[in-house]
């Protein structure tokens, strides 16, 4: 008697994302145990991301290091940039500023923030500078007409509530400094001061890394614990003459400064043991946070344990609905999807590998790169004019019966976009890496737009391509994995469905 065709069917493929946490058997069918420069569209389908293009026009040999976003009062927008050693403004062409300053200028990890119509630039063990758009110069803090105190040379800074905060210098990390209201010159008077965080913290020695701003609150990003200050009338500002503790966050702490992202109604920050979120619940007043980052945590843990935290670089785009977080030493990104929760609280998580950037900065409608020759934008399906690989494979199948030998007989994928666009189907058994190539090619069709086909002549094919491929296939295990593979060469390109038929045999 022959043995019937069984089949199993995962109808949005990877739309759970990236899970390499758990068993692999006993994954729901939309989680992947690959899903490389892919992205969950907001379809919910498993999609190639997008690539990169230079706005930067020639070769300038200049290997950017971080971008700003400088609105002055009048809302005009001017991208400021820099490398180890020379700042820059504009995008299609990079026109050095030379600061006037007393610093010796070697090192590259500023941190940047826009204060009442100037960009003011932090690093620790360097003066502060401030560009004025007006004139459009870099000078010393000290040197503003407005100067009083001693302005720290931080590391972090922070424009919120209407004055800079900072922290983090050489000799002292766990002292909070703020500015006078709308004068980031002004460190000695007004309503200027510091505060001594040593006394709040719950269990012994800290030190400050990150700071943010959430709905009337101050969040102090420390090592081992969290500090979040309010003022006495709990509205959307933040008086620091009436500044109060709110609570202290203990167990959990933040290990990079740039991992800090606010995504307007919560902040995403990276923790020795994965990437979390505040969840804050205003109505309760009260901070619960998740870990987003629960599904690949021991593979990101053990990332961002071998790189140095400084080089950490991160961005929220609203546009995308994605969490960037780039590990520049492994020319890496892990991409989360901030669309949806899974039930779990955790993300939809894939990889984009061969990252080349070391800065990215987010925009209204637009994302931005900071590459070797000079700006980069997140648009097209090619790096730069270069292929990359699309990869997605999905947990092993077991078909409700893992003593019987599956024996694979045909495979069939729906897939969006792409057309002629050439792929390969993979099929694994038993944990293996070993893996049977069935090669496929996309029909070759043609959007036609409105009016422009004559009518009865050319296929009218509107909206997005879809096309169907099967393949048949061969081998046999008691578990099976199936792959997809391409090369993205200028096309958008998704999975909608995956069908996987088999034939039951012996029993083991």
């Amino acid at each position: 008697m022959t043995a019937k065709l069984v089949s199993s069917s995962v109808a949005a493929p990877g739309f759970f994302g990236l899970n390499t946490q758990e068993s692999s058997i006993t994954l729901a069918a939309g989680f992947a145990l690959q899903a490389d420069n892919c992205v969950i569209d907001k379809y919910g389908r498993l999609g190639a991301r997008k690539g990169w293009s230079y706005l930067t026009s020639g070769s300038t040999g200049v290997t950017l290091k971080g971008l700003h976003r400088f609105i002055d009062i009048t809302g005009a927008e001017t991208i400021l940039s820099w490398s180890d050693t020379t700042f820059y403004s504009g995008t299609s062409t990079l026109t050095t500023i030379t600061p006037t300053t007393d610093n010796t200028i070697a090192d590259s990890n500023w941190d940047v923030a826009t204060l009442n119509d100037k960009a003011y630039f932090f690093q620790r063990a360097y003066k502060p500078m401030v560009y004025d758009g007006a004139s459009g110069t870099l000078t010393d803090v000290e040197d503003e007409a407005t100067y009083s105190g001693t302005v720290p040379n931080a590391n972090i800074v922070l424009a919120a509530y209407g004055r800079l905060w900072a922290a983090d210098t050489t000799a002292d990390k766990v002292t909070l400094y703020w500015s006078d209201l709308l004068d980031g010159a002004a460190w000695g008077s007004g309503s200027a001061g510091s505060l001594d965080l040593t006394a709040i913290f719950t269990q012994g020695a800290d030190q400050i890394v990150g700071l943010g701003a959430q709905n009337g609150q101050l969040i102090v990003f420390c090592e081992n614990s969290l500090v979040v200050f309010s003022d006495t009338d709990s509205q959307e500002t933040l008086d620091p003459a009436t500044l109060r503790l709110v609570e202290v966050i203990q167990g959990v702490g933040c290990n990079s400064r740039d991992s800090i992202q606010n995504t307007g109604t919560d902040i995403i920050f990276l923790s020795d043991d994965g990437l979390r979120t505040l969840g804050r619940v205003i109505q309760e007043k009260s901070l619960p946070m998740r870990d987003i980052s629960k599904n690949v945590r021991d593979d990101l843990v053990r990332d961002i344990h071998g790189i140095s935290k400084e080089t950490i670089r991160a961005v929220y785009s609203s546009d995308d609905a994605f969490y960037l977080l780039l590990l520049p030493g492994y020319q890496r990104i892990y991409c989360f999807d901030m669309r949806q929760p899974l039930p779990d609280g955790s993300a939809r998580v894939t990889l984009w590998d061969n990252q080349t950037q070391t800065a990215m900065l987010s925009l209204p409608n637009d994302l931005y790169f900071a590459q070797a020759d000079g700006i980069a934008e997140y648009t097209g399906y090619t790096d730069n004019s270069t292929i990359y690989r699309l990869k997605y494979y999905t947990n092993y199948f077991d078909f409700g019966d893992s003593t019987q030998v599956k024996i694979l007989k045909r495979i069939a994928v729906t897939v969006i976009g792409g057309s002629g666009q050439d792929f390969v189907l993979k099929a694994g058994f038993d944990y293996t890496d070993s893996y049977q190539s069935y090669p496929a090619v996309l029909a070759t069709r043609t959007v036609y737009e409105y009016n422009v086909g004559e009518y009865n002549i050319a296929e009218y094919q509107s909206g997005t391509l879809a096309d169907t491929t099967r393949a048949s296939a061969g081998g046999s295990g008691e578990v099976l994995q199936v792959g997809f593979e391409a090369n993205v060469n200028g096309s958008e390109l998704s999975i909608q469905k995956m069908d996987i038929f088999v034939k039951q045999g012996r029993i083991y």
